[in-house]
């Protein structure tokens, strides 16, 4: 029995594996090319995709390549899965344009292949199951303007440059800045979805702008908390520095019900992961597949039959009145 028939989970960078056919059980073999399994969101990601029902009855294999936000990683990624003739494959594109040419590289081979998490600029991918992020972009800057009631300085901590997130997000926050003209954006950086990156261009915000910031947007957590940390670290209390964020991660829901952070936008990893895999067995299995997951009901999401081109998955405004329902 090769490698593959022997571990349901197997994070792997670029390693070739053995014969990946189907099991004499006839299992499913489905690749998820994550963009980074150091994020926490990537890393939830993956294990609610490891929670669906097919996955667990071991009607379907996982091997998660973990991309280390390297877009070429996850274009060798889809070339081992072409060689090694995986039946379908969830991408989570790093890098939205750079990812389009690989996945029609799968798709021309065969491969269903389904965008979750992330955007790609394919306009070949079979289907996508994501949140709708300029809509959340525009949400905390609303949230933020109500906040401060209309009128405020505020600073911006963005995504990888490139990333679908960080681009859909920056338009939903123009936008709402672009109405909500009280808001005067005093600066924006990158800090890369890192906690210490944002830890460290808060800090040097907070000296440049010496008294002048009332309020943090944030297009992640993990860059949220760091903001906080740096907040706190200079001696002030993020109560009187607002700072809002996306995605609801374990340890942004703790910041909220503490107070130190506002609010954040929930980001369901469940949705996103298992969602991907029933929109992948519905291209293997055919009309007669119905979904396992489920996000379908509980989110009111519509299946379609599993064919439409994109499906949206919610957002949940996470704040201190309804944290407490919310923490894992």
């Amino acid at each position: 029995m090769s490698v593959l028939k022997k571990f349901n989970y197997l994070i792997a960078a670029g390693v070739l594996f053995g014969n990946a056919a189907h099991a004499e059980d006839q299992q499913y073999l489905i690749g998820v090319n994550s963009f980074g399994e150091s994020a926490e969101y990537a890393h939830t990601l993956t294990e609610e995709i490891q929670a669906h029902p097919w996955v667990v009855n071991g009607k379907v294999k996982i091997v998660v390549f973990d991309g280390k936000f390297d877009p070429l990683l996850q274009s060798n990624a889809i070339d081992t899965m072409i060689t090694q003739k995986f039946d379908a494959i969830i991408m989570e594109s790093f890098d939205k344009d750079a990812s389009a040419a690989p996945i029609e590289k799968a798709i021309d081979a065969g491969m269903p292949v389904i965008g979750s998490a992330l955007e790609t600029s394919s306009e070949k991918i079979t289907s996508q199951i994501i949140v709708d992020d300029p809509l959340g972009g525009k949400m905390i800057g609303d949230f933020m303007s109500e906040r401060l009631k209309g009128k405020g300085n505020v600073v911006l901590l963005e995504g990888p440059i490139g990333q679908s997130a960080q681009i859909s997000r920056r338009q939903g926050i123009d936008v709402s800045l672009a109405t909500n003209t009280g808001l005067k954006l005093i600066a924006s950086k990158s800090a890369n979805w890192s906690r210490a990156e944002g830890q460290a261009v808060m800090e040097n915000w907070l000296s440049a702008y010496s008294g002048q910031i009332n309020g943090v947007l944030s297009e992640n957590d993990e860059m949220a908390l760091g903001a906080i940390e740096a907040i706190k670290s200079a001696g002030l209390d993020p109560k009187d520095i607002p700072v809002i964020a996306i995605d609801g991660i374990p340890d942004g829901k703790r910041a909220i019900q503490n107070g130190e952070m506002y609010m954040s936008l929930y980001k369901y990893a469940k949705a996103e992961g298992q969602g991907a895999i029933d929109l992948a067995l519905r291209n293997l299995v055919g009309e007669s597949y119905e979904p396992q997951s489920e996000i379908w009901k509980t989110l009111k999401i519509d299946w379609a039959g599993g064919t439409a081109k994109h499906y949206t998955v919610p957002w949940l405004v996470l704040n201190h009145e309804n944290i407490g329902e919310y923490l894992d």
